[in-house]
């Protein structure tokens, strides 16, 4: 076994380990811990790199804890689509936690500070788990880590918005996990096993009996609390416009979209040849539900006055779009899907951060008095414009790429009817981003708004979002370096 087959799992403890030890370090020398927390993900990161390349489109890596086989052990299990999930992962909470020193510094009561690195760092560490487990149990358990770090971060500011929001995103989230939770309970009582791919041969063995349909819609509805699909995203415009912003960035860009991604894998790695009549029949409900979060999140997005609420429902819309290109259950769509969590992902953390610099530099949030922004900010203003042009989907960014394969993966489908929801869901983000950059660039400032500012964000909090920005035209201008290994496993998956 070459030592390569280990870094899956070191992606995972590393960060996980570093949580453990930065509080004695905080206790020492508070003001070493936002760089020594950038080591670990610096690491996960590296290690996924190393691993490109290794693992074929129509293959996995299976690692076994402790040598002990599965299904009796626990397993990883990472595909080409999980690797290429953790490396989004890696890539947008590395970039966040470079950002999250300036802005946290003035954000956060010093006390707590320690507290906002070792959360984020538990959070990173589960997301990357919650992809690669090849143990539901263990999905569980990551997920319960990422929603109890989130929670707290959703909070750490300690002000009464940020209590009350995260209070919100509680009243949804602790339900959700206990649904889940039942439902893994109905499928160990039924099949006697807990590992992604035996669960998978005994339920084709078996057929799907009443407990095993039970179990799948639980398993739908929780984690879609958790994946705030319309109509469960009640917590999410809250707990994202209120949370900091790099923690926005990483709620939106990433924390809804590796709950989506667990749905991913228990339909397409779970409920398989058994169960195929529950699965079609389930995503038909889910598709009309997705349709209604591209449209209501849409529509939301341009009634909303403050930015960050602006951007937080957007992402309701999004999530719409990666659900349906799921229930497409076409190669197309599967892979316009996995390519949308990538543009949003980076899309979305960009125009989060952004706002940020806009929070952190005039404290201003109200859309209004973002006019003649540019004149003061021009680094800012240009990225969130790139950022918005992916969003809406124009060429040659990320995001036309995905929206692309998208509504031709609907198409293939004999969907006509979602292929018209997502150029309409196109329509309704181009009007609520150049109403922003409208006001950014060709509006006049209120008199005195910007002359107590006469420079752009510190450095360290542009790089970030400037990284963000032309990688959404990096991965349009250069899609033919995943575009057809996705292809390829989206075909592998279904």
């Amino acid at each position: 076994m070459g030592a390569w087959r280990h870094f899956p799992i070191f992606m995972i403890t590393v960060p996980l380990l570093g949580a453990v030890l930065l509080p004695f370090l905080g206790y020492a020398k508070e003001r070493w811990v936002p760089y020594v927390a950038l080591l670990p993900l610096g690491a996960s990161t590296l290690l996924g790199i190393l691993l490109i390349g290794r693992i074929p489109s129509g293959g996995y890596l299976s690692y076994h804890m402790g040598g002990w086989e599965p299904p009796f052990g626990i397993e990883i299990r990472l595909d080409y689509v999980g690797l290429f999930l953790m490396l989004v992962v890696c890539g947008i909470t590395f970039l966040a936690l470079i950002y999250s020193r300036r802005y946290i510094d003035k954000e956060v009561s010093p006390g707590r500070r320690t507290a906002y690195y070792v959360l984020y760092l538990l959070m990173s560490g589960a997301m990357l788990g919650f992809v690669a487990t090849g143990d539901i149990f263990n999905l569980f358990v990551f997920m319960e880590i990422l929603a109890l770090s989130s929670y707290a971060l959703v909070a750490i500011t300690g002000n009464r918005n940020a209590v009350r929001a995260a209070f919100k995103y509680i009243l949804m989230g602790a339900p959700s996990s206990i649904i889940v939770l039942l439902a893994i309970g109905l499928l160990y009582s039924v099949t006697g096993t807990l590992n992604m791919a035996d669960l998978a041969r005994r339920i084709a063995e078996s057929g799907y009996t009443e407990v095993l349909i039970v179990s799948y819609i639980l398993l739908v509805v929780g984690f879609g609390v958790k994946a705030a699909l319309f109509p469960l995203h009640m917590w999410l415009p809250d707990a994202h416009s209120i949370a900091p912003s790099p923690i926005s960035a990483l709620l939106s860009g990433l924390l809804v979209e590796v709950c989506t991604f667990a749905l991913v894998r228990v339909t397409f790695s779970v409920f398989t040849l058994g169960a195929t009549d529950l699965v079609m029949g389930t995503a038909d409900a889910v598709g009309v539900a997705a349709a209604a979060a591209v449209l209501y999140g849409g529509i939301m997005a341009i009634l909303q006055k403050d930015l960050k609420m602006m951007i937080a429902y957007s992402t309701v819309s999004h999530i719409g779009y990666i659900f349906l290109g799921l229930t497409a259950f076409t190669a197309e769509g599967l892979t316009g899907a996995m390519y949308h969590m990538l543009d949003h992902g980076l899309a979305k953390a960009c125009l989060f951060l952004c706002a940020g610099n806009f929070i952190y530099m005039k404290g201003y949030r109200r859309i209004e008095d973002l006019k003649g922004a540019w004149s003061q900010m021009p680094w800012t203003c240009f990225a969130f414009a790139l950022a918005s042009i992916s969003v809406i989907g124009i060429p040659p960014t990320a995001g036309f790429i995905s929206k692309w394969y998208l509504i031709l993966g609907n198409v293939e489908g004999g969907k006509w009817l979602y292929a018209v929801v997502l150029l309409a869901g196109s329509i309704l983000a181009a009007v609520y981003c150049f109403r922003i950059l409208y006001y950014m660039f060709f509006q006049a400032g209120k008199e005195g708004a910007w002359e107590e500012s006469w420079h752009d964000a510190p450095p360290a909090m542009l790089a970030p979002v400037w990284v963000l920005s032309l990688a959404t035209l990096f991965f349009g201008v250069f899609s033919s370096l995943l575009i057809p290994s996705l292809l390829r496993a989206a075909a592998y998956l279904l």
